[in-house]
């Protein structure tokens, strides 16, 4: 396919864009990476610290059952989680990291937020990219990519972004 010294222009501008976004990205994987260890690390420190159990009367193998993993006090009932639990979390929030945690706030909530946003920027990369080029079917992916989206085709436009951006399309 032959471009015009405007597409070439554009997707040279493209490209640039593509690298801020990319490292946009990957910050946001990163910063809720940390968000969801600080979150592990604080939920396990309180059940290591206390004894609670699971209180699932319906699933005879989970009842009464000790609660050894944060991600397990889902099954403890929902009085001792919501006045016994949570104000414990919340304090180990401050005592461990210094983080004055709201009681009903999921800590990483807002870094997934960022990221899902970023990823978001980053396929919308993929999706100028085919508009330059003329592709017919871009107008439908910028859908697919505002709203939901397959996971094979977010691992074509990871793929298309990541050839694109590093030069590989162009040659």
């Amino acid at each position: 396919m032959k471009l015009t010294k405007k597409q070439e222009e554009l997707l040279r501008l493209l490209r640039f864009d593509g690298l801020a976004r990319e490292i946009e990205l990957h910050e946001a994987e990163e910063a809720y990476e940390k968000a969801q260890e600080v979150e592990k690390a604080v939920t396990q420190y309180v059940v290591d610290n206390n004894e609670y159990y699971a209180d699932c009367p319906d699933i005879p193998e989970l009842h009464e059952k000790r609660i050894t993993d944060g991600f397990e006090a889902f099954d403890m009932g929902e009085k001792l989680f919501t006045e016994d639990y949570l104000p414990k979390v919340k304090a180990a929030y401050m005592e461990l990291y210094g983080i004055d945690n709201p009681l009903d706030f999921v800590y990483s909530y807002p870094m997934l937020k960022l990221r899902q946003e970023a990823e978001q920027n980053y396929l919308l990369i993929a999706v100028d990219f085919l508009k330059i080029c003329g592709a017919p079917e871009a107008a439908e992916l910028e859908k697919s990519v505002k709203t939901y989206m397959r996971e094979d085709l977010r691992k074509r436009l990871m793929d298309l972004n990541e050839s694109f951006i590093s030069g590989k399309t162009m040659r």
